[in-house]
């Protein structure tokens, strides 16, 4: 009985220690898909914040011209409430996202976005398109910040990234989703 109760107790120690062993195999992983952390990076320092969750709003605005003499353009941006992120990031360090998914086996650049954002008035708004009488329609790929990627745990991705002053937005688009009206969007702000 005492040597099965002692098998019990080692196996049992095994199973905590490989488990803890696992949880802090990556520590700044973020707990729900979706989810972001900004790793800030100075010398052997490295501070985890989880980014600003904001909802997008996606707004299209014809410009005035189109209505007085039906030739003008059309811009659709995505719009965050706020002139600047509750999360913010101090020069001199050097930066990287830790982006969630459902899993780390696709291109993140084919469902991850990573946007910079213009401050106006009291919210922060990136072009996604626009659409020109004359001139066709973009895709507003201008305000995509490019980064490299690499997979983290198990359904992560380290996005390493040079960001100058700004605020910034990631989004992601879940293939698996049957609903995208709702855009969660996750901000930060680069001092």
């Amino acid at each position: 009985m005492m040597k099965k109760l002692l098998a019990f107790m080692a196996l049992s120690a095994m199973f905590v220690a490989g488990k803890a062993q696992a949880v802090s195999s990556f520590p700044y992983e973020p707990e729900f898909i979706g989810e972001t952390n900004l790793l800030s990076i100075a010398g052997t320092d490295t501070v985890a914040a989880p980014l600003e969750k904001s909802w997008g709003k996606i707004k299209s605005k014809a410009g005035a011209s189109l209505y007085l003499t039906g030739i003008g353009s059309v811009k659709t941006r995505i719009h965050v409430d706020g002139v600047t992120s509750s999360c913010v990031a101090k020069p001199g360090c050097t930066y990287r996202l830790i982006v969630k998914a459902a899993d780390n086996r696709q291109d993140p650049n084919s469902f991850i976005q990573l946007i910079r954002f213009e401050q106006k008035k009291k919210e922060r708004r990136c072009e996604i398109g626009k659409i020109n009488t004359f001139k066709g329609s973009s895709s507003g790929i201008e305000q995509l910040v490019d980064y490299q990627a690499k997979r983290y745990g198990e359904s992560s991705y380290l996005l390493s990234i040079d960001p100058g002053p700004g605020e910034y937005g990631v989004l992601q688009s879940n293939p698996e989703s049957k609903d995208e009206k709702a855009l969660m969007v996750y901000c930060f702000t680069v001092e």
